[in-house]
């Protein structure tokens, strides 16, 4: 009986192991932040400091996002059913590429960072040497060296300068101090105190007559250079307005080449390299831009924008001005603006019923929205869901994408923007998408 009962239990046991080991074992998630930011960190952004905290704030933000953006592709690729050896080698290279970028990101605010010390190297010994002189020249007691000089022409006793400032005529003397001070503030003035000094003997009444005249004299001067220092700083040149727009869009993808230009016209054109100047959907333009038409072009991104007279490029890993007036930019829809197409809501419909590689509830909310049918708001956020995920593989792709892909997200932001209401937006996607479906086909 006990033999039996071991042999029992034995395959008790083995029950349980094969039981056990079918049931998949809990899957952790995926992160490899370790090995994309793994000491990349600089010791010089581990000090807290003015000049190291804005920079240290937006680098952390980069390789955050640098990491997330390798976990969601490691996400995809585990989910995906690849063999073992091909799915190793996929997380292999989405690692390696974000390990990449981010030491591209980390060398570029070291740059900065070494820039901005050599700025500042420069800039402090200036104050310390121009602020004291400029104190100095301020400084009211050179009028009392002015004066000095009358005193020992009256006498050389002592006991005189007391008698002679007791008399009511000593005080004759005194108005004459009022408007010098008066004239001396003005530092071109300084020099001409010691011609009314000269004649205080005997001429009382002479020196008022050219005094008004010698203190009206330089006053045109300092009023004609006044306006022309403060006048460049009263408003933003045209270089700075660039850079304002151009981190405008760049705070919000800054994975995109960006370049935005002032043309002979006067427009001001913004462009990016991710689908021939096509801008993808999600990212609000600034009032006063224009994008280019739909159409095929190569090339690099200040390329694309023509002849300019201004131009303002961005690359990946660049350093960023702040821009004081940032806040203040406004976004417009308007920046989408192409020429109206005709039966929009028609030609919407036909090319998401025709398209293959669409979810099938793409072609039924453009149905609904085209025959004047409220969209659930349910429905809208799974599309818009839909969108985000086409748009993130897009630019996973970037900067060669895939030609069926851009034509998938390019329906699914005509289509999105069209239920949502947003008509221009809508116009420009779909634009875009007959421009290069047409061009796509033989």
């Amino acid at each position: 009986m006990a033999i039996f009962g071991r042999i029992t239990a034995r395959q008790r046991l083995r029950r349980a192991t094969r039981e056990s080991l079918a049931v998949p074992a809990f899957s952790a998630p995926v992160d490899c932040t370790p090995w994309v930011t793994g000491g990349l960190w600089p010791a010089e952004l581990s000090t807290a400091g003015s000049e190291t905290a804005s920079l240290a704030d937006y680098l952390r933000t980069d390789l955050e996002r640098i990491a997330r953006s390798a976990n969601d592709e490691l996400k995809v690729i585990r989910r995906a059913g690849l063999p073992d050896a091909t799915r190793q080698a996929e997380e292999a290279r989405v690692i390696a590429e974000a390990r990449a970028r981010a030491v591209r990101r980390v060398e570029s605010t070291m740059r900065q960072l070494h820039t901005v010390r050599a700025a500042a190297g420069n800039q402090r010994p200036v104050p310390l040497i121009v602020g004291p002189d400029v104190d100095a020249t301020q400084v009211i007691p050179a009028v009392t060296d002015a004066e000095s000089p009358p005193g020992p022409t009256f006498g050389v006793d002592p006991r005189r300068r007391w008698r002679v400032a007791e008399p009511r005529d000593a005080e004759l003397a005194a108005p004459p101090p009022a408007p010098d001070i008066q004239d001396t503030q003005v530092i071109p003035a300084v020099t001409e105190v010691a011609l009314p000094a000269a004649p205080t003997t005997e001429d009382a009444p002479a020196p008022p007559t050219p005094q008004p005249e010698a203190a009206g004299s330089p006053e045109p001067a300092v009023r004609t250079e006044s306006p022309a220092e403060t006048a460049p700083a009263r408003g933003e040149s045209d270089i700075d307005r660039l850079n304002r727009l151009l981190e405008f869009v760049v705070r919000q993808e800054p994975r995109l080449n960006w370049a935005v230009a002032d043309r002979a016209e006067g427009a001001t054109v913004l462009v990016t390299d991710l689908a021939h100047g096509w801008v993808p959907p999600g990212i609000a333009l600034p009032a006063g831009v224009r994008l280019l038409g739909p159409g095929r072009r190569s090339g690099r991104v200040v390329a694309l924008l023509g002849e300019a007279v201004r131009v303002a490029a961005y690359a990946p890993g660049d350093s960023l001005r702040r821009s004081p007036d940032l806040a203040a930019t406004k976004s417009s829809p308007h920046a989408r603006g192409l020429p109206a197409i005709d039966d929009l809501p028609g030609a919407l419909c036909a090319a998401t019923h025709r398209r293959d590689g669409l979810p099938g509830m793409v072609h039924a909310m453009a149905t609904m929205a085209a025959g004047g049918n409220r969209v659930v708001d349910q429905e809208a956020d799974v599309l818009r869901v839909h969108l985000d995920t086409a748009r993130y593989q897009l630019l996973a792709q970037y900067p060669s994408v895939d030609s069926g892909l851009l034509l998938n997200c390019l329906l699914l932001a005509a289509t999105e923007a069209f239920v949502v209401g947003d008509f221009v937006s809508a116009n420009y996607h779909f634009a875009w998408f007959r421009e290069l479906d047409a061009r796509s086909q033989p």
